[in-house]
């Protein structure tokens, strides 16, 4: 047995300042006087001088038995004042040594998180190597937790499994010079998510092709309600009647003779989105989007409706800004709109590919034969945020049905339902427009 003046202990100045409670110091100290030391310190030896490696509570506990009088036993044998045993670190076994080495590595003062989460790395790794080699349970991250950070309540298992995660990935500058943890976890699951995306990317347009498309030409109300099965697409996408009108407005130029051939009255729209709501809830996946053209006079309802179904719906509206739009509604008064609103809504937690901005400025396109027509590039974008390749989107009211290129540029399948013959019709061609660029 070696012994060691406490007083000849030094204690690296940058180890890690830590609370002690008082209590279980005392607690401690009682235990060793009653029932001697169970392990001695570890310490490491540079020249002539010793530093502390592990042990510092029980350093702490002794120095308090010996200020109260005391004194204590190990392996049976007084200890002389002011002494304390201890145990070299060039002395252990591996597994010991490697064991002492980190616990004093992990309590530094200065570590930087990237060393911090390499160090939470290599004690899951020993103490994995630990149970296998006693043939015990492994080690959870509640354990390690406990560990590491003195608790395993509140956020400690959640701060672990990061860094045990991230610690996996610090070879990657991107993850290595992110300045903290969870900045350096956010990066990873977004580069997860993009490799995701490209290995599908890949799979899917083996495959892929205008065939994966449908537009039928029924009433879309009827179609959700009676002939839809339930959790069949992960992303509604679509343009309903507004409510506001606009079968009187003639303001399409003549050029979509079959623009709006329908009734756009209040009636017409609180039955569409009453639909939207309860049936696009049954017909998408359990994890969902919903992207939904409103007047603004209505988002208010429509969004009550959504909510009432069962989705959760962003506060404000995103705002589609289009520079050629050319409606008045005051013609002798002004001003022209500019912007239409689209309603987004969350079914479960579906997580959004990208965070993006809830203005979205596309100009439109050549119109088709549709008053309403959206842009293609429009929907794209939407689509982008939400739909990996061959995931399945709808549009209820697809209209002339720029759904279809847009889903087809991101590899997922679309289908439209379009009662408007002309309408109807103008899809079919897009459709057959994609088939013939392959």
């Amino acid at each position: 047995m070696k012994t060691i003046p406490i007083a000849s202990i030094q204690i690296a100045p940058n180890r890690q300042r830590r609370d002690f409670d008082a209590a279980k110091l005392q607690e401690l100290a009682d235990g060793i006087a009653k029932r001697g030391l169970l392990h001695p310190i570890i310490l490491r030896k540079e020249g002539d001088k010793f530093f502390l490696v592990a042990g510092e509570r029980r350093l702490r506990a002794i120095t308090d038995i010996y200020g109260f009088g005391g004194h204590f036993l190990h392996d049976g044998q007084r200890i002389p004042g002011d002494e304390v045993p201890y145990t070299l670190l060039s002395d252990l076994d591996p597994f010991a040594a490697e064991e002492a080495e980190l616990e004093e590595n992990i309590h530094r003062q200065d570590l930087s998180w990237q060393e911090r989460a390499a160090a939470c790395a290599r004690i899951a790794s020993l103490r994995q190597r630990q149970a296998e080699a006693a043939g015990a349970t492994p080690p959870t991250i509640a354990d390690i937790a406990l560990e590491i950070r003195g608790s395993s309540e509140g956020s400690n298992q959640g701060n672990t499994r990061r860094e045990l995660i991230v610690s996996r990935h610090l070879d990657n500058p991107a993850i290595a010079s992110a300045k903290t943890v969870d900045e350096a976890f956010k990066i990873l699951r977004k580069e997860e998510a993009k490799e995701k995306h490209r290995a599908l990317g890949a799979s899917v347009g083996r495959t892929f092709t205008a065939e994966a498309h449908h537009v039928l030409n029924e009433d879309s109300l009827v179609w959700m309600r009676t002939c839809c099965p339930d959790a069949s697409f992960d992303v509604i996408l679509t343009d309903p009647p507004y409510g506001m009108g606009a079968d009187e407005f003639g303001d399409s130029g003549g050029m979509a003779e079959g623009a709006h051939g329908y009734k756009d009255d209040i009636d017409t729209f609180i039955t569409c989105a009453k639909t939207l709501a309860v049936e696009g809830f049954r017909i998408t996946k359990t994890q969902a989007h919903a992207y939904i053209f409103c007047d603004i006079d209505n988002f208010p309802l429509l969004k009550s409706l959504m909510a009432d179904a069962g989705w959760q719906v962003f506060r404000t509206p995103l705002i589609w800004y289009k520079k050629s739009g050319m409606r008045a509604p005051w013609p002798e008064q002004g001003p022209q709109r500019k912007y239409e609103c689209i309603l987004y809504a969350v079914k479960g937690k579906r997580p959004v590919l990208k965070m993006a901005p809830d203005v979205l400025d596309f100009p439109s396109d050549d119109n088709l034969g549709h008053a309403a027509q959206k842009p293609v590039a429009l929907f794209k974008e939407l689509l982008s945020r939400s739909v990996m390749p061959g995931d399945s989107v709808v549009d209820p009211f697809a209209g002339s049905g720029p759904i279809f290129p847009a889903a087809h540029d991101l590899k997922a399948r679309a289908t439209g339902i379009e009662l408007n013959q002309a309408s109807f019709g103008i899809a079919v061609n897009r459709i057959e427009q994609l088939k013939e660029a392959v």
